[in-house]
């Protein structure tokens, strides 16, 4: 154990800092900053300071038994080891911020908005975009080898985490449901038949589309859906909402739809879904996503595309910003280029090389109606050998240039 001697604790925290980039605060048993490093750290804009942050974290009751993970409201991640020695509580270091992901300008600006600081949105994104992004794993490991260099014993991330969630469990506890059961019981009101949702889903999967259009997909022939807000029937509503269409997401990916579009399409409806400020329209929203996952699952069953024209097709959706050759594709089906070319021409009227220029023009398309990014700058991200050739190819597909092709459209707006 090194505490008696401050030297130790300070090539700990130095060597914490040079090794993850994160900054590392030494506190005394008062949660005062008595070491820090953290050079260019600064800190989060909606305090009115880091030592009201670090205010907010500090909590001598922490176990010493192993690292306690905290996160705030804002997406920040920390670590802290509490230093005990002779069973007193001499203070702790603390690790963070990091974040798990990089958080896009939308993550953000739903926290401002959730916050009311819109103006402090500038400040957050820069502070946002100054994080050290380290994963899960590698910040528990990294408080494994803190907990370790303090007091010589070595855990386990199973361990760690386990006793992280279990604190978890302490901090939120919810009504025993037993007895929440019996009050069900007691009133005659029970959940929906589990076939009912099954039934539902398979329909997603399988690409079912007229059953999905039934005026009555949503509603079960017994019992009826539990309460996920108590607060207001609109929320609860919207949550049930979510759950589906993230149950149908899955269920749309297990029908063979890709799982970039399903993801993408599920993020869009719960999006619109929040905006949504009337009870009816809730439901409305939701047919349309089942109805348009299903549909969409349907469209590519009746194409009969074989698994490996599948994974082709997958894989060039995945890496159409990158140089895409058949001896990629070819690498990634295990297959034989010359058979491969031969198989995807057969099922899809189209040669491979054919196919990802269509998809490139396709997706250029879409860049130049919706995005600010150059002529010049599209071509470069989509990979085309210089500017004439992607004329060509353009013009090829769409019967326009991409000069003449933006200017109609900004033509139309």
């Amino acid at each position: 154990m090194f505490i008696r001697n401050p030297d130790n604790l300070k090539i700990i925290c130095k060597l914490m800092y040079e090794t993850f980039h994160i900054p590392v605060f030494l506190l005394n048993e008062k949660g005062l900053i008595i070491l820090e490093y953290s050079s260019n750290y600064s800190h989060n804009p909606l305090y009115l300071s880091k030592e009201a942050l670090i205010g907010k974290l500090f909590d001598p009751s922490d176990s010493c038994e192993y690292p306690v993970f905290k996160e705030t409201n804002y997406m920040e991640n920390f670590f802290s080891v509490s230093l005990v020695e002779k069973e007193q509580f001499k203070g702790c270091i603390l690790i963070g911020p990091s974040v798990y992901n990089h958080l896009s300008e939308e993550m953000i600006k739903g926290i401002v908005n959730d916050l009311h600081t819109a103006g402090k949105r500038n400040e957050l994104i820069q502070y946002y975009k100054s994080l050290p992004v380290v994963n899960h794993l590698k910040f528990t490991n990294a408080s494994i080898l803190l907990y370790y260099m303090i007091y010589n014993m070595k855990l386990d991330t199973t361990t760690v985490f386990q006793k992280n969630e279990q604190l978890e469990k302490e901090r939120v506890k919810i009504k025993n449901v037993d007895v929440a059961v019996s009050e069900r019981r007691e009133h005659a009101s029970f959940h929906h038949d589990p076939l009912f949702e099954k039934e539902l889903f398979q329909k997603v999967k399988e690409g079912k589309k007229e059953e999905i259009i039934s005026p009555s997909i949503l509603n079960p022939n017994n019992g009826e859906y539990g309460v996920l807000s108590k607060g207001s029937n609109l929320r609860n509503k919207k949550n049930i909402a979510i759950i589906t269409i993230a149950i149908a997401t899955r269920a749309a990916i297990e029908g063979g739809l890709n799982p970039e579009t399903s993801y993408t399409l599920s993020d869009l409806y719960i999006q619109n879904l929040e905006e949504i400020n009337e009870v009816i329209k809730v439901d409305s929203l939701l047919k349309d996503a089942l109805y348009d996952f299903t549909e969409r699952v349907y469209d590519l069953k009746h194409q009969n595309y074989s698994r490996t024209v599948i994974n082709c097709k997958d894989y060039i959706f995945k890496h159409l910003y990158n140089d895409i050759t058949l001896s990629d594709l070819s690498n990634v089906v295990a297959m034989n280029p010359s058979y491969l070319s031969t198989l995807f021409k057969k099922e899809t009227n189209i040669h491979i090389s054919e196919f990802i220029q269509r998809e490139k023009i396709h997706e250029a398309k879409k860049l130049i109606i919706y995005s600010n990014y150059s002529l010049t700058e599209i071509y470069t991200l989509l990979n085309f050998y210089d500017q004439s050739y992607f004329t060509k190819i353009f013009k090829k597909f769409t019967g326009k240039t991409p000069k003449q092709f933006k200017n109609s459209h900004e033509h139309m707006d």
